[in-house]
């Protein structure tokens, strides 16, 4: 449980009020016990979701050989998450979190060592993906946010930014290690061999995540009916507007600026690299994120107007991409040859950078604005941002089957430049956030 040496957070009119003198340590809370233990599990979770992830599209590529059809299955592994995550989160304020993981870990290493086994036998058909794609994202709408409302209850609230920073780095350390043993797998002895290593990696998930003493707090008191909880929770966020405001804007990023990652099977294919450059390709992108991370977990104390410093990094994010995206034509009109691969991964690396800036400082300064009491519902809101990324795939993949890849991600990082130029200029609240 977190200690209570925690520095008072006020929500104001102009937003929320975060402390920015105290200084922690890149790796503070990694000191705590119950913090390092859920870390590594998450860790371990993180990886095998990274492996299952890139084999996954890249098995729908090969078995299609449509962008359309990529799309989909990112489509049926987020549609339950949109369903579900806020019926998910009043699950999460009424039972114990650490139990919510374990179930949805195991359940997860179940479906893939079936995935594994159909490849290896030679039965995987399109449909398979399909189907485990959807019970995936149920799973994903629970396990989500009970991972994000799990976390202020193990470290102190003074070292959240740091907690939820650490979180992400190890997040992305799997984004560059992960897609890259995945690529490497798949090269090596097929897409069979990466499914039954995530399979591992989920089960040494539930081992660490099992090693967690029952620390979450239980809402107590007498049970009302779901509806009731629903509506509590909604009528929380209709209270604090601010905080559906920056949800919100996540929703928005993430639907315009993170298809490039389910599309990247098609850019491997246009910068004619094999299955280990397309590990390359994504795990390159993790080692921006990965400095990211890093960076906002070292630095955040220096960060000042934090509202500004969230639009500017989703400028810049959508920036990056046009530039990625339109490096097949401008390297070919440069003469850059194979060399195009080597500067379109210096541009992804700056993708990942400010993603990862915009993505921490928002979901840091909501977990700051909201109550323990629902945490759990306003993380199943949240939850939506997850599902709602996979589903931009969709219209992004239908798009990319006529006008290509390339030209459908240009097009996505200029809309999303657009939006943060708009919210810079309109959304008084969030550009005084500090």
């Amino acid at each position: 449980m977190a200690s209570d040496d925690e520095v008072p957070f006020t929500v104001t009119e102009k937003g929320v009020s975060v402390p920015s003198g105290a200084r922690t340590g890149t790796f503070a809370t990694l000191k705590i016990r119950n913090y390092r233990l859920f870390w590594s599990g998450n860790l371990a979770n993180f990886f095998a979701m990274m492996m299952q992830s890139p084999a996954q599209a890249w098995l729908a590529y090969e078995l299609t050989r449509s962008p359309l059809m990529l799309g989909l299955v990112s489509a049926a592994w987020a549609l339950p998450i949109c369903l579900f995550s806020f019926i998910g989160g009043v699950f999460i304020d009424r039972f114990q979190k650490r139990n919510l993981l374990i179930l949805g870990q195991a359940c997860s290493a179940v479906l893939m060592l079936a995935i594994g086994i159909l490849i290896a036998t030679g039965h995987i058909q399109y449909w398979h993906l399909l189907m485990t794609a959807f019970i995936n994202g149920t799973l994903s709408s629970f396990s989500f946010p009970t991972s994000q409302a799990l976390i202020p209850e193990l470290v102190p609230r003074n070292k959240l930014f740091n907690a939820i920073a650490l979180n992400s780095a190890g997040f992305n350390i799997t984004r560059v290690a992960g897609p890259a043993l995945s690529g490497t797998l798949i090269g090596l002895g097929g897409a069979a061999t990466a499914y039954f290593t995530a399979v591992g990696f989920f089960l040494l998930a539930v081992v660490l995540t099992a090693m967690l003493p029952p620390t979450s707090r239980i809402a107590t008191g007498v049970k009302r009916s779901i509806k009731k909880e629903m509506l509590e929770g909604f009528g929380y966020l209709r209270a604090h507007s601010i905080i559906l405001t920056l949800i919100a804007m996540e929703i928005v990023l993430n639907v315009l600026g993170m298809p490039f990652q389910n599309l990247m099977p098609v850019f491997a294919d246009i910068f004619r690299v094999q299955a280990f450059g397309y590990g390359m390709l994504m795990a390159i992108t993790g080692v921006g994120a990965l400095i990211g991370s890093l960076g906002i977990a070292t630095f955040n104390h220096r960060i000042r107007a934090r509202g500004r410093f969230l639009l500017a990094s989703g400028i810049t994010y959508g920036m990056t991409l046009i530039v990625f995206a339109t490096s097949p034509y401008w390297g070919s009109a440069l003469g850059l040859g194979g060399s195009t691969v080597f500067a379109a991964s210096v541009i992804l690396m700056l993708v990942g950078i400010f993603s990862t800036f915009y993505l921490s400082t928002s979901n840091t300064t909501i977990q700051m604005m909201v109550t323990d009491e629902v945490r759990g519902r306003v993380m199943g809101v949240y939850g939506i941002v997850m599902g709602l990324m996979p589903l931009g795939v969709l219209p992004a993949g239908a798009v990319a089957e006529v006008i290509g890849a390339p030209l459908t991600i240009t097009m996505l990082g200029a809309l999303l430049v657009g939006f943060m130029l708009a919210m810079a200029f309109f959304a008084v609240r969030v550009r005084k956030l500090d």
